[in-house]
């Protein structure tokens, strides 16, 4: 299969994850050292950060901040999935991503007053480190070298979100399909013996959630990539068989 080695690979949060207790300091510190933000903080101040976490345990589907959704806090996925969405009053819903371990989720909750823009559930039973706002600003006022690690992390994700812009407004529905997958395989994906897998359940109810379509019309177009060899479907489960040609149609546009 093009672009892709014929070894077993296992995404970030399988069992290097599950190995850690994270009640205890030392497996908080290295649960945060794996996401990008805190990757090279000094060992003092990651301790500082590690000391004011507090472990959250989420069962699958519950809304994290579902008690106070104003509260100030940011959270590193420890363990399993975050579904990141919004909805309204009449049932409609939109899925912007599924967020996998090492990830930093709320950093618009730095922000004072908070304009909430969507929503967090774990989409498997997931663990939480929450760290208060006002915690983690004053980790970065007390070196503000670390200021400059949280400015790429926030270009890096406005890259990001004008890239899903520009797909939305531009592309095919056949083209942002794929530009999706190709997202949640980048997070998700599991390679053994040259096939890649994504790695956790997609029902077509979740692509159109993400994509803004039906469930109907995410089946046709999952159809056609199946039918020209790119993927393979089997019951909530996408295979990708060829991740070049899948990033090619993700590349059109029009």
């Amino acid at each position: 299969m093009a672009g892709f080695m014929a070894t077993t690979t296992r995404s970030p949060g399988a069992e290097e994850h599950e190995a850690l207790d994270f009640d205890l300091l030392d497996d908080r510190v290295r649960a945060l050292r794996r996401c990008s933000l805190f990757a090279h903080w000094p060992p003092e101040r990651l301790t500082e950060a590690a000391v004011a976490v507090q472990v959250r345990r989420y069962a699958r589907g519950a809304q994290v901040f579902a008690g106070n959704p104003q509260r100030r806090e940011v959270f590193v996925v420890a363990s399993g999935r975050i579904e990141v969405s919004r909805g309204t009053a009449s049932g409609k819903r939109f899925a912007r991503n599924i967020i996998g371990p090492g990830e930093i989720l709320g950093l618009i909750r730095l922000l004072a007053r908070v304009p909430l823009h969507y929503d967090y559930h774990a989409y498997d039973d997931s663990v939480l480190l929450h760290l208060p706002s006002d915690a983690l600003m004053g980790s970065l006022d007390a070196e503000p070298i670390l200021w400059r690690d949280l400015a790429l992390l926030l270009c890096e994700r406005h890259g990001e979100n004008m890239r899903f812009l520009n797909d939305q407004a531009l592309g095919t529905l056949e083209q942002r399909m794929a530009a999706a997958l190709v997202e949640l395989a980048g997070m998700h994906g599991l390679i053994e013996d040259g096939v890649m897998e994504l790695g956790l359940r997609l029902p077509q109810e979740q692509l159109g959630a993400m994509l803004g379509v039906t469930r109907q019309s995410v089946n046709r177009v999952l159809r056609a990539l199946e039918h020209r060899g790119t993927i393979g479907t089997d019951y909530n489960r996408i295979i990708i068989r060829d991740f070049s040609a899948l990033c090619d149609v993700a590349a059109r546009r029009g």
